[in-house]
């Protein structure tokens, strides 16, 4: 099932940059850089989409966000580096932050489910939130009845 975390700018970074950065650190857990094969082209685990509002005093103006699979397995390689990830997140408390690290390392599969790292500071949302948000605008002329999901 598909969800979405919709990421909010923090500190000196863009909603944008911190939704690639968090995607791209967490391609790093599996794939840190100095292991990779210089023809890899995956950088990272999830996409991104942008909140389509163009009225700058609009609280979704700029907002970026994830697109997520909850139940997505990520393997740990044991030369993961968390500093980059756990940065993206000055938000969350350090207890949190160090208890998320803990979690990560000491998976005991070499594995663990996406959904179980979240922040509490994070909000997932389902399709039907963003689309009642503006995330998922229907153009003007179309017709939403000939949808088929």
């Amino acid at each position: 099932m598909q969800n979405f975390i919709i990421v909010l700018p923090e500190a000196e970074l863009t909603s944008e940059q911190r939704a690639k950065g968090i995607s791209e650190e967490l391609f790093k857990i599996s794939r840190p850089p100095h292991v990779r094969n210089p023809r890899d082209v995956s950088r990272y685990v999830f996409g991104w989409m942008p909140h389509p509002e163009t009225d700058e005093t609009s609280s979704n103006f700029g907002l970026f966000a994830l697109t997520v699979d909850l139940d997505y397995q990520i393997y740990v390689h044991p030369e993961n580096n968390l500093d980059g990830l756990l940065a993206l997140f000055p938000e969350v408390p350090e207890e949190e932050r160090a208890q998320l690290a803990a979690y990560i390392g000491s998976s005991a599969t070499g594995r663990f489910r996406f959904g179980d790292i979240i922040p509490s500071t994070a909000n997932v949302r389902d399709k039907a939130y963003m689309e009642a948000n503006g995330w998922f605008p229907v153009e003007e002329g179309f017709d939403q009845s000939e949808v088929v999901e």
